[in-house]
């Protein structure tokens, strides 16, 4: 599995379908549309607008016509966590581009920040013949990392317009900052609705309102990024990483692991050991 493909799709003629689920994927529409299913919302993407979809956000039903012109970006969930910022400038940013994949080019408000965000995009594009090799993803991943700052950021200033009109509820919006800074200890919905003083059915709900998802995905997913990332340190054995994230028994740590990554731990660490080829442009097969 390559790290980071590029492809577009009407020269290419690939299908988005194929990689769903198993990549975030990046993707600037130049013409022509594009629909699909993001959760349980129906979206269409137009010429112009900049679509984003994590690998763990339910996207299918895309569907678009032979003459459909993007540029497409697919970044594996390692590479993503490998260069991800250490710390989100806001995490609102992050969060509302989880429920709200695409910024319309017809946006006038912030239309200088939104001409950045596609700079940066091109940016790796114009650069994707030099990543090969260490320094390849070195270049890869500093210029992914400049991405995904500016489009957090960006998305953090639509959030702040769409909380003002009153969505999410502060509640979730608390639940979502102690979810991403303490699951690596707690992965109880009860524990976070005692700490942000709510009850569990409670936080349930105003979850399933905001984003159409249970507040244990949301969990899941933020402990899907720590175990990958410690995961990855081969200094660590299983059973102390277990023990450091509190579950009561390595098989127990194997399941949740299972569960939330789709393969026991082994198999990730040993999925890690093949080499990786970081970028593969697909307009060359």
């Amino acid at each position: 599995m390559e790290d980071i493909i590029y492809f577009n799709t009407y020269r290419d003629g690939k299908n988005l379908n194929d990689y769903r689920g198993l990549y975030n994927i990046f993707m600037l529409c130049n013409k022509g549309s594009v629909t699909f299913n993001h959760g349980y919302i129906h979206y269409t993407a137009n010429g112009g607008d900049f679509v984003v979809w994590p690998s763990s956000k339910s996207c299918d039903g895309i569907d678009y016509s032979d003459q459909m012109d993007a540029d497409v970006l697919l970044v594996s969930d390692y590479f993503l966590d490998l260069y991800r910022p250490n710390q989100v400038s806001d995490a609102r940013g992050y969060e509302y581009q989880t429920i709200n994949p695409i910024l319309r080019s017809s946006l006038t408000l912030l239309a200088r920040e939104r001409t950045i965000l596609e700079d940066d995009f091109k940016n790796i594009l114009r650069h994707s013949y030099t990543f090969q090799g260490y320094l390849g993803e070195q270049i890869a991943g500093t210029l992914l990392r400049v991405l995904l700052y500016d489009l957090w950021t960006f998305f953090s200033q639509l959030a702040m317009k769409y909380q003002d009109e009153g969505l999410p509820s502060p509640h979730f919006a608390r639940f979502l900052l102690e979810a991403r800074y303490n699951c690596s200890k707690h992965r109880d919905v009860a524990w976070y609705a005692n700490k942000i003083g709510v009850t569990p059915k409670y936080l349930t709900e105003i979850s399933k309102d905001a984003t159409n998802r249970p507040a244990g995905d949301w969990i899941d997913e933020y402990a899907a990024i720590i175990l990958r990332k410690e995961l990855s340190a081969e200094n660590l054995s299983l059973t102390d990483l277990a023990k450091e994230m509190n579950f009561s028994s390595l098989p127990a740590f194997t399941r949740y692991v299972k569960r939330v990554l789709g393969c026991s731990p082994s198999e990730f660490r040993d999925s890690l050991k093949k080499k990786y080829v970081f970028i593969k442009n697909l307009s060359s097969e």
